[in-house]
């Protein structure tokens, strides 16, 4: 019993660690994108705003997500 909840932990553990390495290049590649708009119009960079337009855009895509039904 103990080997199977220890089993269980590090499963757990590594899908939480996969999890934030993930979201972590889905924030670097996001804010990087941001960063290149607004060298190229000009405007000031700010780390809070491409967080912020990250955390929407995440919203959005679990709020909007695509399922396809098949018969």
């Amino acid at each position: 019993m103990k080997e199977k909840i220890k089993q269980g932990g590090i499963i757990a553990v590594v899908v939480i660690g996969l999890l934030v390495v993930l979201y972590g290049i889905s924030w670097i590649v996001t804010c990087g994108i941001i960063k290149l708009i607004t060298m190229c119009f000009g405007w000031k960079f700010s780390w809070a705003i491409a967080t912020g337009i990250w955390l929407i855009i995440c919203i959005l895509k679990s709020i909007f997500s695509v399922t396809v039904k098949k018969d």
